[in-house]
């Protein structure tokens, strides 16, 4: 079982890269640092080792999404924007085709949902949305702050940290926002994160817990 996870894994990541280099580095340090972050939670081994592969693929469904709605360097329209929303969707789609992926796809289908119940795509509201898309998505939004995009400067870690308190209660879940701050302060977010070092050592060398 384990064997076919992290081959599954490697092949959608690899599929993701082609097409998206950046958007991989992205999502090479989001799923390190959600990986950090569910440790500080206190979460298993094991849902740290879903916490970590759902953030390294939450966004592979963006391979459903034209290229011009994706790279487009003005304003979204309306029909754009929705189209874009279906992004977790296809990622969850994608995802739940490898029985093994079940709770990767649903973290993946609901990391744009919102604490305050505002997100997408069902619209659901505090824990019922599942405990590691409510991480995921204070991870993928401080990291997408903090990294340059064609439509728009990136702001400093600061920034982004006052933001992210800015909209605990609101778009995020405090108690998640108040153990990510935590960590940062510590700077137990800097270490490296590639794809392929981690991904070899995650199950067994130290980052994952053996609870």
């Amino acid at each position: 079982m384990k064997s076919t996870l992290i081959h599954a894994a490697r092949t959608f990541f690899r599929i993701q890269e082609a097409r998206f280099k950046v958007a991989s580095q992205h999502s090479q340090r989001v799923a390190f640092h959600a990986l950090m972050l569910a440790k500080e939670l206190g979460m298993s081994g094991k849902e740290q080792k879903h916490i970590y592969l759902a953030g390294l693929l939450h966004d592979i469904g963006k391979l459903g999404i034209p290229d011009s709605y994706l790279f487009k360097a003005c304003k979204l329209t309306e029909e754009e924007w929705q189209e874009i929303k279906k992004h977790p969707v296809f990622s969850y789609e994608i995802l739940s085709t490898i029985p093994e992926m079940k709770n990767i796809s649903v973290i993946a289908l609901y990391h744009h949902e919102r604490y305050d119940g505002k997100g997408y795509p069902e619209g659901l509201r505090g824990e019922a949305i599942p405990l590691g898309a409510r991480l995921l998505a204070v991870v993928d939004s401080f990291d997408a702050m903090t990294s340059y995009r064609f439509y728009r400067p990136q702001i400093s870690f600061q920034m982004a940290i006052e933001e992210l308190c800015r909209c605990a209660g609101t778009q995020f879940d405090p108690r998640i926002v108040e153990a990510f701050c935590c960590l940062w302060k510590r700077k137990d977010m800097s270490k490296s994160c590639h794809f392929e070092s981690a991904l070899r050592t995650f199950i067994g060398n130290g980052l994952i817990s053996k609870r």
